[in-house]
């Protein structure tokens, strides 16, 4: 995402979110990975080696890293321009947010159905490929496209309104400084991770669930389910290890992100 800061208007080209999204998405990817295997075990029960074989099915991912930030963050521009709001930052990024959560959906739901097996059986995601479209044809890759679509809209709208209002406060504050901003970025990603994992734990223990079990299970069921095997407590086990994950992540995600659209904007303007 452009830095709300220095590229306020939203006019770099869908080029350079690419470069910058798959970078600082592929930083994201391999810094919180084993975070999130002790997330998903935590939150299905798998209790046995939880620290084991942290990377399993990593490559899923990383494939889709290209694809999924791309469309996010195109999908980000193309409903920053089209809103052309100049109300609150925080209702700028939540409309945003919802907007590129839902776009992204049909990526993220078939790399999460292979990567959560995969970090939950410690397979590799070709084993899991394989096994998904065996039992239940190509359409198996998909498992879990409503809880994921559920999830990413509430979760991105969530994120993407505090990392604007942060970004929004930093901004006012920076322009007494004469330092870079680039490492006022920084907290905004942590800050947003943060509140986006608590507010949104519950939709991602139900879809992290519903994707580890059996293809067809209904995604209220899934609910139902949650609740029976213990209580509200359940929908936040593995909230530790994502609080963990939540600020080297998003902070070390988003700097990359803001530090290399900044340095192609400076190029661009220089050229």
């Amino acid at each position: 995402m452009a830095a709300a800061g220095e590229c306020g208007k939203y006019e770099q080209p869908l080029w350079t979110s690419v470069v910058s999204g798959t970078i600082g998405g592929g930083v994201g990817v391999i810094v919180g990975y084993p975070f999130e295997s002790v997330k998903v075990r935590m939150q299905t029960g798998r209790r046995a080696r939880l620290f084991g074989s942290l990377f399993s099915g990593v490559s899923a991912p990383l494939l889709a890293v290209t694809p999924q930030w791309a469309l996010m963050y195109s999908m980000y521009f193309a409903a920053q321009s089209f809103l052309d709001y100049d109300g609150p930052e925080a209702a700028r990024g939540a409309l945003s947010g919802a907007l590129c959560g839902l776009a992204t959906a049909s990526i993220t739901a078939p790399v999460d159905a292979i990567k959560i097996q995969a970090q939950n059986e410690k397979l590799s995601a070709s084993t899991v490929v394989r096994r998904l479209v065996a039992t239940g044809g190509a359409r198996a890759l998909g498992h879990g496209m409503l809880a994921t679509c559920v999830h990413l809209v509430l979760s991105q709208a969530v994120f993407f309104a505090v990392y604007e209002h942060v970004l929004g406060r930093l901004d006012k504050k920076k322009k007494n400084k004469t330092t870079s901003g680039w490492f006022d970025w920084r907290p905004a990603g942590g800050a947003a991770g943060l509140v986006e994992w608590t507010t949104c734990m519950t939709t991602d223990t139900v879809k992290t669930r519903l994707q580890a079990g059996p293809l067809g299970t209904r995604y209220v069921d899934a609910w139902a389910a949650t609740y029976r095997d213990g209580g509200l407590r359940c929908f936040y086990r593995g909230y530790v290890p994502m609080l963990c994950r939540a600020i080297p992540v998003n902070a070390s995600a988003y700097f990359v992100i803001e530090l290399v659209n900044s340095t192609l904007l400076r190029w661009r303007v220089a050229s």
